[in-house]
């Protein structure tokens, strides 16, 4: 069995995994909510989680902006079906 002490234990990393989880959670959101305004928010809490690491590469803000575009593109056909 491990020791859980604070000297061992990181929060920071958890604090992580719950703000990227948010962030795409939010962005996902998009397709039922409105995706103008779910994206930048998503994209926010993504910004603030990606200077929280210094060892971030930004794939958080990258999957929010895909997630983000493929929202407002679903809604726009869904808004304006073809003939």
């Amino acid at each position: 069995m491990r020791d859980y002490t604070p000297e061992y234990e990181s929060f920071q990393d958890d604090a992580l995994a719950v703000l990227s989880g948010a962030a795409v959670t939010v962005a996902v959101t998009g397709f039922w909510w409105k995706p103008v305004y779910a994206g930048p928010i998503a994209l926010a809490i993504a910004v603030i989680a990606y200077f929280l690491t210094p060892r971030a590469r930004g794939g958080t803000i990258i999957a929010v902006a895909v997630i983000t575009l493929v929202a407002m593109l679903g809604r726009w056909i869904a808004n304006y079906p073809v003939v």
